[in-house]
C-alpha cells in the first residue's frame, strides 16, 4: 500500500514536472518566433528603405533631363576658378564674393548646399546638409 502511495505522489509530481517543462518548452518556442519575427521585420524595413532610395535616385537622374540647372549651377561654382585668372580685379571679385557669402544665414546656405547636392545627385551631401535621416 505504500509502494501505491509513493507510486501516486511520484506519478503526481512527475506529471507536474512533465507540465513545467513542457510550459518551459512553450514559452521559448514562442520567444524564439517573436525574435525570428522581429528580424524579418527589419529586413523587409531595410528592403523598402533601399527600393526607396533607388527609386529616389532614378527620379533625380530623370528631371536633369531636360534641365539646364545643372549647367548654371556648374558656371556658378567655377565662376570663382574663372575670376582667379582674370587679373587682380578677377580675385578681388572673388574674394569679395567670398566674404559676403560668409555672412549669409545659416539656413540660406544648408538650402543652397541641399540644391546643388540633390542637383548632381549626390545623396550623401544631401544626408548631411539636408539633416535628412534615413
Amino acid at each position: 500500500m505504500i509502494l501505491d502511495v509513493l507510486k501516486l505522489v511520484f506519478g503526481i509530481g512527475g506529471d507536474w514536472l512533465e507540465g513545467r517543462r513542457k510550459l518551459k518548452q512553450t514559452k521559448i518556442e514562442a520567444e524564439t518566433k517573436v525574435i525570428v519575427a522581429r528580424a524579418e521585420a527589419e529586413v523587409t524595413r531595410l528592403g523598402k528603405a533601399q527600393d526607396a532610395e533607388i527609386a529616389w535616385d532614378n527620379n533625380a537622374v530623370n528631371q536633369m533631363a531636360g534641365s539646364w540647372k545643372d549647367e548654371y549651377l556648374t558656371l556658378l561654382l567655377s565662376a570663382p576658378v574663372i575670376l582667379a585668372f582674370c587679373g587682380e580685379w578677377g580675385r578681388k571679385a572673388a574674394a569679395n564674393g567670398f566674404a559676403a557669402i560668409s555672412t549669409v544665414p545659416d539656413w540660406y546656405m544648408v538650402a543652397f548646399l541641399t540644391s546643388i547636392a540633390a542637383s548632381f545627385g549626390v545623396r550623401a551631401l544631401v544626408d548631411r546638409f539636408g539633416f535628412r535621416k534615413t
